[in-house]
């Protein structure tokens, strides 16, 4: 049994006529009355009479019907999830990002803009430092996650991105004469890194023993957030990612100069190596490329 057999038969069941039924399903009258006739021939008994221009359903035309109703029905529904799937209207994302202005300022903007006419998409962020994230999406608990790089679980898909990281100083800061900063500048210069395994931690380090000069860690923190709350409050200047910078340097008064040698910080896009990306995770991953890409021309 074919669904266009189906559906000729429920139309005209519906409306007692041929012509309605074949106006109603947008084919000519011939062809539904040879989809009726070898449904007919398919069941092996009649399915209805034709008196005074009608046709009358038999009594097991109705005792047929309703199956026929619902096996159409539970058609419609597969093909309308289909076009929902195709247009973005329904279906769920589970996205992993990790902490500082990427967890509650970048990713959150990024899952509204994604989100604005989608009524039907429900999405379930969750905020984790990066080596949880990896855990995550390489056992497929997520479609999606932000992290810091490098990687060390496997069964990771990943597009990395690679950021120049800038010098922070507050306001008034004597080295603001300077148009660029280096380690010289910086000699001897109170300064607020990231922890000791951090990436940016270990290249700022190197960039001062290669230049011969001082690097005088006064606070080692976990986040570029807080590096950058330290540094508004006068306790040292600081190496800052490009996002906190654009998210919170106007709030906290910072100003910024570029640091030579570069600073770089890499970031990636993960998903589960073993297993296919739905349609929407997609569409939402080009947003997200698009919108790391503001950040990394030079990616």
């Amino acid at each position: 049994m074919k669904y266009k057999q189906m559906l000729a038969f429920r139309m005209v069941m519906i409306t007692g006529s041929v012509s309605q039924a074949a106006e109603r399903i947008h084919v000519s009258q011939p062809a539904v009355s040879n989809l009726i006739s070898s449904l007919e021939q398919h069941f092996g008994f009649k399915l209805f009479e034709r008196r005074k221009g009608r046709l009358i359903p038999t009594p097991d035309a109705h005792q047929i019907y309703e199956n026929v109703s619902k096996a159409l029905s539970g058609f419609e529904k597969v093909s309308q999830s289909a076009h929902n799937i195709r247009d973005h209207k329904s279906g769920s994302l589970r996205i992993a990002c990790m902490p500082g202005v990427y967890g509650v300022t970048f990713m959150p903007d990024v899952v509204s803009e994604f989100l604005a006419d989608k009524d039907d998409i429900s999405v379930n962020l969750q905020v984790q430092p990066s080596l949880k994230i990896q855990r995550w999406i390489s056992s497929d608990l997520y479609d999606i996650g932000i992290a810091e790089l490098p990687l060390i679980h496997s069964g990771i898909e990943c597009e990395e991105f690679n950021f120049k990281c800038v010098c922070v100083l507050p306001e008034g800061h004597s080295l603001l004469k300077h148009e660029t900063l280096t380690p010289k500048e910086l000699d001897n210069e109170p300064f607020i890194s990231l922890s000791s395994d951090h990436m940016t931690h270990q290249q700022t380090r190197q960039a001062f023993e290669n230049a011969g000069a001082r690097w005088k860690v006064r606070v080692e923190t976990q986040l570029f957030l807080s590096a950058a709350r330290l540094t508004q409050k006068g306790t040292g200047v600081a190496i800052l990612d490009p996002f906190t910078m654009k998210y919170d340097s106007h709030h906290l008064g910072l100003k910024t100069r570029p640091f030579l040698p570069d600073i770089d910080f890499k970031i990636g896009i993960l998903y589960p190596a073993e297993h296919p990306r739905s349609f929407l995770a997609e569409e939402f991953l080009k947003l997200l490329r698009k919108r790391l890409l503001d950040f990394a021309p030079n990616t």
